[in-house]
């Protein structure tokens, strides 16, 4: 029995020590952690420049604690991806979360000192001998069987025991709730006025529960091509400016122009990566789904899993999509860069399906100012000069305005049913392939466009990842292409535009940055107060960013106050105007067809009036939109509050003038409601409750003296 009690021991306490990692993590991110990881908020601080690596308030950072920490999720990570390098990238990622949980650490701590809250030894132990099973997961994971579920006898058994190790190991679970304990009554103190009416949940209820059948007629504001009859003059800019004040404050802001300096995989870091997918493509031609081979090669080589489902084209990249449509089972691939890094697959299977892909090529041009007759005029010209013979994947990189372009050419891939708006999606699977249409208004501008082709197939691959990123050597070329600049502008006597040009680098420029904001790319909020306290025309030395280095110059400050108005008149109040015009123009029309509807027949509005959009939808509910609609909340409780049959006044939406007929709506069922609504009010006290907490936290960072200092001790 003796040795059969320590095998059991020994086994305790090698899971114990396999978990330790976990549990030093928990304990260090513990303050807050509900609200800062699992709410998905993401705080900054604010500082100023000091020779101590951090500081928040008065408690010191030390570089030794938070680079013990950085290693600590390095580490982790690394054994999550099963021992495969962690990129540049990502420990640059881990030391902003390390640095973040840091400071909300300090922060919370100073808290619930002042709200005086405290925990005892007695509550502690209370939970862990007599209410093991409602411990937090991260605890309860250490006792769980092979099964999933907590095994209470494996848990006491670990109680029990009284090595160095389970000492160390309960200490810090006693840690881990204490710490766990006093977040959750701060959030108690700070959240303890929130109300919710029954209103309120009966309006949750109905924007999930509630389904519409209705059909409508969609005045577009884009059918309205010839802006010059909108013509505003000076006194109505100001007219409605000074209505309309109230929508054009602004906070003290700052707004910069800068030149950055990326991390980039250098041309040997992409081909020493490329020679080893090289290696192993060949390997790949050989190996064999049927004795798994083609498995454990990927296992072993592939920074993907592989995936053994049919999966549809749309899960790859577009070149790769292409080669599936041609390949034929056991094809292998040529190499193909990506954004994530280098692909290689092999083909396993072909299964068709019900579904339909097709596949598209497409030039857009926005419609800039409300002025639609211009966008298509533009197109018009584009789409003759393919039907001439140019190329849409020739022209698309001069031409088009769709942001994606640099990295497809206009090549849209392939795509399913519901991927595109409804305009471009009804003709891309009507017409044969290879059709090139007419310039398509859509919410996002004219498309001149060809359908390649439609298929209806999903695929079995194995999907070789290797992604390329930047050395050491590369990384450090950026930190000194920065200073090199950096020098020369400060030696040359050039300002920093002139410099720019000579080096064909480009320019980028912030939005308004306000105190709360922080600097493109950075998290150290000591760069916001700097820019802050300097004036106009300052230029600041390399700063370290997000995957790079950047230079930044001080372009414009703002006081807080009103936008001037000589400012926006053009870019912003100009357009407002003409829209209002155009609403107001659209609404006037729409009641005058909705005069004309004869038996309650919306739909018979199409021959007299072609040029709007019509629809019918039988489950309309505001968490499932309609592609017209969008998420316009007040249409849709417009929409619930008309009856069947009847027929609406001329609604305002987004993105023009609707006319609704409610044909049906499902009846509100108490009985149904009474069911659901403990977890509706349930789930809105806890969005309640992070609105609470997410503005507190933002009210203690901005009031917070933060002073982060790594990129003195990092760069």
């Amino acid at each position: 029995m003796q040795k059969v009690k320590k095998v059991q021991h020994t086994g305790i306490m090698n899971k114990m020590r396999d978990k330790m990692p976990l549990i030093i993590i928990i304990l260090i991110i513990a303050f807050l952690a509900t609200i800062i990881f699992e709410w998905g908020m993401n705080y900054l601080g604010m500082g100023s420049s000091v020779d101590a690596f951090g500081k928040v308030n008065n408690h010191e950072i030390s570089y030794q604690e938070y680079e013990k920490l950085v290693q600590q999720q390095v580490e982790q990570m690394r054994q999550q991806s099963e021992g495969k390098d962690v990129t540049e990238q990502q420990i640059s990622q881990i030391r902003d979360q390390v640095w973040n949980s840091l400071v909300s650490q300090t922060l919370t701590k100073d808290a619930i000192e002042k709200y005086g809250i405290k925990v005892y030894d007695n509550e502690i132990l209370d939970w862990i001998y007599n209410r093991p099973e409602t411990l937090p997961d991260p605890i309860k994971r250490n006792f769980m069987d092979s099964t999933g579920v907590f095994n209470a006898a494996f848990y006491q058994q670990a109680l029990n025991m009284k090595t160095k190790e389970a000492t160390q190991f309960w200490g810090q679970v006693e840690e881990y709730l204490r710490e766990t304990l006093m977040s959750e009554r701060l959030q108690a103190v700070l959240t303890e006025g929130v109300v919710l009416s029954e209103a309120d949940v009966i309006d949750s209820y109905k924007e999930d529960n509630i389904y519409a059948n209705v059909d409508y007629v969609l005045l577009d504001l884009n059918t309205i091509t010839d802006s010059s009859k909108f013509a505003v003059t000076d006194d109505e800019l100001r007219k409605y400016y000074d209505e309309n004040k109230i929508e054009f404050t602004q906070e003290e802001s700052f707004k910069l122009k800068y030149v950055s300096f990326p991390e980039v995989a250098s041309h040997d870091d992409s081909m020493g990566v490329l020679k080893q997918v090289e290696l192993v493509r060949e390997e790949m031609k050989k190996a064999k789904l049927e004795d798994s081979s083609i498995i454990k090669l990927m296992d072993a080589n592939s920074q993907t899993s592989y995936n053994e489902d049919f999966q549809s084209s749309t899960a790859f990249e577009i070149p790769i999509q292409n080669f599936l449509y041609k390949a034929q089972v056991g094809d292998v691939s040529e190499p193909v860069i990506g954004e994530d890094g280098i692909h290689v697959v092999k083909l396993l299977g072909i299964e068709n399906t019900k579904e339909p892909y097709a596949s598209a090529e497409h030039i857009l041009i926005k419609i800039n100012n409300f002025d639609t007759a211009s966008a298509l005029a533009k197109a018009d010209s584009l789409y003759q000069r393919v039907l001439n013979g140019e190329k849409i994947t020739d022209l698309a990189p001069i031409y088009s305005e769709d942001p994606t372009v640099k990295q497809n050419k206009g090549n849209l891939g392939w795509f399913p049913k519901g991927a595109m708006v409804k305009e471009f999606e009804d003709l891309a699977f009507s017409v044969p392939p290879n059709t090139l249409l007419k310039p398509q208004i859509t919410r996002f501008g004219v498309h001149v466009a060809r359908v390649l082709d439609r298929q209806s197939k999903k695929f079995k691959v194995a999907q070789l990842l290797k992604t390329v990123a930047p050395t050491a050597k590369s990384v450090q070329m950026a930190k000194i292409s920065a200073e090199d600049f950096y020098d020369e502008y400060k030696k040359s006597g050039k300002n920093l535009d002139t410099l720019i040009k000579e080096k064909n680098l480009q320019p980028q420029l912030s939005g308004d940055i306000t105190k709360e904001g922080s600097v493109p790319g950075s998290s150290d909020k000591s760069l916001v107060k700097f820019f802050f306290e300097s004036k106009t025309g300052t230029v600041s030395e390399p700063k370290k960013i997000a995957g790079g280095y950047a230079i930044f110059e001080l372009i414009e400050k703002k006081e807080k106050g009103y936008q001037n108005f000589d400012s926006i008149k053009t870019r912003v109040l100009k357009p407002r105007l003409i829209n209002e015009k155009k609403y107001a123009l659209l609404k006037e029309t729409a009641k005058e067809i909705k005069g004309k509807i004869s038996n309650g027949d919306l739909m018979a509005l199409k021959m007299s009036y072609p040029q709007y959009t019509y629809e019918h939808t039988d489950s309309l509910k505001y968490t499932k939109p309609d592609n017209n609609m969008g998420q316009d909340l007040f249409l849709y409780k417009k929409i619930q509050d008309m009856k069947p049959g009847e027929i609406s006044e001329p609604l305002r939406g987004s993105r023009g003038i609707f006319v609704v007929k409610l044909n049906s709506i499902t009846e509100f069922k108490m009985e149904d409601y009474l069911v659901k609504a403990q977890a509706l009010r349930s789930s809105q006290f806890t969005t309640k409750k992070q609105q609470i907490v997410g503005d507190w936290l933002t009210k203690m960072q901005s009031e917070a003296v933060i002073i982060d200092n790594r990129s003195m001790y990092l760069n």
